[in-house]
């Protein structure tokens, strides 16, 4: 059934008598069942409706904090970055001030709060600590690296573009992971009020003035949280250990020194710091590629419409040109691996396009297998 004033969804008052005890999903409760019985009381918004609503949704809590599911899930998520060979970090991340992710997302309350999917717990989406940190790292690191504003090959390389169709081009080499809540601090959910004191001067009815009546709202919060933070990368170079430790210390600076979630200018969604060192922390991030630079490189097929000879490199980030000079008779065959000079970037063309320069003697590092099962190396 519906309610007449405020739309959404709602089950039945018999669903609330069976299930409700045993329910420890604090999303669905939120989402479905925390309107049941409330929805008929006179003169009722969706602010008091949270109010009255807040007892069942903070049992929904209390349900999951006690239950097994979401513990186990937590420890393996815990537990993950130890699996594969992907290079991960993680820790657990406290909070100083109360977090409020998501309280812009439709809600019969008028008001949100980002929850799980599946798990129905509050957590933050890994989508927004990529944002966060893309917007950071272009911001405050930017500043003094231009490589690392956005569109800069440095920033590219760690966040991805959105220019190309390739999906390869496309796909930055950090991996962000949904951070979870500590079920420990799944007893934190708290329940706060805002007061808009002038609704006409928002709605641009009117200037502001001591005439209109104040409208509480009801919202949603966590007391200090304390989440589960992981960070992964995803590239074959050889410094990508030290390009997920600046990640990391960059991640960590834009959580405590710009907050995440809702209300920051209040002081809301603020880590606790655990660096006091400037924006670039104790760690630098890698090189990226410059002009004169020596880069392992394979050859590639020319783009469509395009003639000689392309190559593109091997490690992150992905650099293609062709090599003037250079005859298909006399160039290594498609996929062999060598070295070439970065001679200059084609920014006039793409980001990504440059122009190779030949090493003297240029050696393949390796050849494709011969009948024999050998590796085969030549100079050309």
């Amino acid at each position: 059934m519906r309610d007449r004033d405020v739309r959404g969804p709602l089950a039945q008052e018999s669903m609330w008598e069976t299930v409700g005890a045993k329910l420890e999903n604090p999303g669905l409760v939120f989402q479905r069942f925390g309107f049941v019985g409330v929805h008929d009381e006179p003169q009722s918004d969706a602010g008091s409706l949270l109010a009255s609503a807040y007892a069942r949704i903070h049992e929904a809590f209390c349900a999951a904090q006690q239950g097994d599911l979401y513990p186990r899930l937590y420890q393996r998520a815990a537990a993950m970055s130890s699996m594969g060979r992907t290079p991960h970090v993680s820790d657990e991340i406290e909070f100083e001030e109360r977090v409020a992710v998501g309280l812009g997302r439709e809600s019969v309350y008028e008001v949100g709060l980002t929850f799980h999917p599946v798990y129905g717990v509050p957590y933050i989406p890994g989508s927004t600590l990529k944002g966060l940190l893309s917007h950071f790292v272009h911001d405050a690191v930017g500043q003094q690296r231009a490589e690392f504003q956005r569109g800069g090959e440095g920033h590219r390389f760690l966040f991805g573009t959105t220019e190309r169709d390739d999906e390869e081009r496309n796909r930055g080499a950090l991996i962000f992971y949904d951070a979870l809540i500590k079920p420990e601090a799944l007893s934190s959910l708290r329940l706060e009020v805002m007061t808009i004191h002038y609704p006409s001067y928002y709605r641009g009815l009117d200037t502001p003035h001591g005439m209109d009546d104040p409208i509480p709202v009801h919202f949603l919060s966590l007391d200090r949280p304390t989440f589960l933070l992981r960070l992964g990368m995803d590239c074959e170079d050889e410094k990508a250990g030290e390009w997920l430790a600046w990640s990391w210390d960059r991640l960590l600076d834009a959580l405590s020194l710009w907050g995440v979630g809702g209300k920051k200018s209040s002081g809301y969604g603020r880590a606790k710091k655990k660096q006091t060192e400037s924006v670039f922390g104790t760690t630098q991030p890698p090189s990226v590629p410059r002009a004169g630079d020596i880069l392992r490189v394979r050859r590639i097929e020319p783009p469509n419409g395009k003639g000689g000879v392309w190559f593109e490199t091997v490690d992150p980030p992905r650099l293609y040109g062709d090599l003037k000079g250079m005859t298909p008779q006399h160039a290594p065959a498609m996929g062999e691996i060598i070295e070439l000079k970065l001679k200059k970037f084609r920014k006039d063309l793409s980001e990504d396009r440059v122009e190779w320069d030949r090493l003297p003697q240029a050696t393949p590092l390796t050849r494709p297998r011969d009948g024999k099962g050998g590796t085969r190396t030549r100079r050309f």
